[in-house]
């Protein structure tokens, strides 16, 4: 076949093709093409849990949110003891110095 021949058939093909397409557009009963699914996140990793020095040093920070001046150093020494105490009195509660979970739970941690 010579390059004439194959060059009129190409375009015979896209033609009969093109023509193919746009009366496919213009089918009214087509459904229209659906949205793609959405891609779910990937889920987060789990947490660590805090270690005690950790869990100290939110009980610091949580502590000088409310008025106490502490080193957010993550040990519970007495100035702790007694900014836990301090807070827990203002907040009604017997003032023991330890953080147990009413103290947390007022302290939003």
């Amino acid at each position: 076949m010579t390059s004439t021949v194959l060059k009129s058939r190409l375009g015979l093909v896209v033609a009969l093709a093109l023509t193919a397409g746009l009366a496919a557009c213009a089918d009214d009963k087509m459904a229209p093409a659906s949205a793609p699914a959405p891609v779910a996140a990937p889920a987060p990793a789990p947490m660590m849990p805090m270690t005690p020095k950790e869990k100290t040093a939110a009980l610091q920070t949580a502590l000088n949110n409310n008025g106490a001046k502490l080193l957010v150093d993550g040990v519970y020494g007495k100035k702790t003891a007694s900014a836990v105490a301090a807070y827990q009195k203002s907040k009604g509660m017997k003032a023991t110095g330890r953080a147990d979970a009413k103290t947390l739970a007022a302290l939003g941690l």
